[in-house]
């Protein structure tokens, strides 16, 4: 396993749930190791750490149950009921706990066992939670099961969040109103918007304005005082709201969505109440102390691309969509699994070759984005339209080569024996119903994740494919906009920041070496070889 990992031994956790994070880290192409060579390893891994910790084991999968559990085990028809209280059903079984001497503390010593075995986002919590819902659910509704109710693990300690129907109707009526007008509803009248926002930024404006009154009707105690946009800019008010995220965070000091909550009510303060001069001096004063989003990517984001700087990792994921192309041809998935194959392998050829937003790439449709301008034999291009308010720009992509391969073959292989399209979507469902957006990007990554060990995000491509125009090309942020569409420079300059400098440093260093090997003759030959040259 520390083979697997690159590390040596004392560098690894002996607990599973660590081990399993150290393993999502390395990609396939890096440790070369077979699926089947990592379960064995990760298997007797889980044994040792189990044997050394004292844990008592489960009773073995198809070992027999005693008579009253299984008998209760019978009445269990949905599949989730007996899934969920399986191993319960094992462990109490093999410990002889009979049915009506389950208790919450049996489950926590089982949940704990769970929290050493399971990684981290499946642990002794979602344990609990999964155990407790299944039990009383069976004891409500099966016949002979105890009534004995398990106590439900609460979620997080994140305070609940109200919706806009519990303020009052003028509250309401405010929120449409800002929304329509930021929407550009009105942008020919002398008080309309100066321009209109996208769907995506409506949404998350809402949703500042929803939690912003929240946290302030909390902070209040009642949600009567909170009537329009004006009370929650009030410059106390808006103090109270951003204090309520501000002590709910870490020591890193404000986050980006508190300080985005900020840019939201400040913008209502001068846009739409048209606050005075003075209240909009301490508004900004509040504002300016939470600072601003740091240029450069989020931290997600640069992790989900890192992998990438090496070569056989890059080599992994451009090998993918005819691997998985290859995979659905040989005949040994149903028709259905094998269209869900070709379409995830079209999603990631045409996000390599044209990185584009989620929402364009789930829009796309035959002979309309997706065009052949002199017939399928004939070159192809993907053509997405901008909007009429210049926040998206037009972009234009050529799909030649493999990717051209690729398509085709899954337009002549599984798209034309689904259900009739007439809106002819590329990404359609057997019933001919276009594919969700969330459909196609969680299979996106969870293909990723299975076959290559990194996932991506339609968005996390589109940030990889900057890294890589960047390390070949440093500085080049012109050429970065135009592949990725953005309306500003100014946009791509400040989310790319820093990201030019491992290439400039390449650079640099390659000409710091040619001039080393010019004072040297001796390798000045060997290095001209060796080096690349500066245009």
């Amino acid at each position: 396993m520390c083979a697997i990992l690159g590390r040596p031994p004392d560098e690894v956790p002996a607990t599973l749930p660590d081990v399993e994070h150290l393993l999502r880290e390395v990609p396939k192409a890096a440790h070369g190791r077979a699926d089947k060579t990592v379960a064995n390893a990760r298997s007797r891994l889980k044994a040792a750490i189990l044997h050394c910790s004292g844990v008592a084991a489960r009773g073995p999968r198809g070992e027999p149950r005693s008579p009253r559990w299984r008998a209760l085990q019978d009445r269990l028809g949905a599949p989730r009921l007996r899934n969920g209280l399986s191993r319960l059903i094992r462990v109490a079984s093999a410990a002889g706990i009979e049915p009506d001497q389950v208790s919450d503390d049996f489950v926590e010593r089982i949940a704990r066992q769970v929290g050493q075995e399971r990684s981290r986002d499946r642990g002794a919590l979602a344990f609990r939670r999964q155990v407790a819902n299944c039990w009383n659910e069976a004891s409500a509704t099966i016949a002979g099961w105890p009534v004995t109710k398990l106590a439900i693990p609460s979620n997080a300690s994140r305070p609940a969040r109200l919706p806009l129907d519990a303020f009052p109707a003028s509250f309401q009526r405010d929120v449409e109103r800002y929304l329509d007008w930021a929407a550009g509803s009105g942008r020919l009248s002398r008080d309309g918007s100066p321009r209109h926002l996208s769907p995506g930024t409506l949404r998350l404006r809402r949703e500042h304005l929803r939690l912003a009154a929240s946290a302030l009707a909390r902070r209040l105690g009642y949600t009567r005082r909170v009537i329009n946009l004006a009370v929650l800019v009030d410059p106390v008010n808006f103090k109270l709201v951003l204090a309520e995220y501000l002590e709910a965070g870490d020591d890193r000091g404000p986050g980006a969505f508190a300080q985005g909550m900020a840019v939201t009510l400040f913008g209502v303060a001068r846009q739409w109440v048209r606050a005075p001069a003075s209240q909009l001096d301490q508004l900004g004063q509040l504002k300016r102390r939470l600072g601003s989003r740091a240029a450069g990517l989020a931290e997600k984001n640069r992790r989900a691309i890192a992998p990438f700087e090496d070569p056989r990792v890059l080599a992994d994921l451009l090998a993918l969509p005819e691997r998985l192309l290859a995979r659905a041809r040989g005949g040994q998935v149903s028709q259905g699994r094998a269209l869900q194959k070709l379409q995830i392998a079209v999603a990631i050829q045409l996000l390599l070759v044209a990185p584009m937003q989620l929402h364009r790439l789930a829009a796309l449709r035959l002979d309309r984005e997706l065009c052949w301008p002199s017939g399928r034999v004939g070159p192809a291009f993907i053509v997405v339209q901008g909007d009429a308010g210049g926040r998206e720009r037009q972009l234009e992509y050529p799909i030649t080569g493999t990717a051209k391969q690729v398509v085709d073959d899954y337009l002549d292989r599984c798209h034309c024996h689904v259900a009739p399209n007439p809106d002819r979507w590329l990404f359609v469902r057997p019933d001919g119903m276009p594919v969700k957006r969330a459909a196609l990007r969680d299979g996106i990554a969870r293909e990723l994740r299975r076959e290559i060990g990194v996932a991506l995000t339609p968005g996390q491509f589109r940030h990889l494919a900057a890294a890589l125009v960047l390390h070949e090309r440093p500085g080049d942020i012109g050429l970065v906009r135009d592949l990725l569409g953005h309306g500003s420079a100014r946009t791509t300059a400040h989310l790319y920041a820093g990201m030019g400098t491992r290439g400039a440093a390449s650079v640099y260093g390659a000409l710091l070496e040619r001039a080393r090997a010019e004072r040297n003759p001796e390798i000045a030959s060997q290095t001209a070889r060796s080096l690349p040259r500066l245009s």
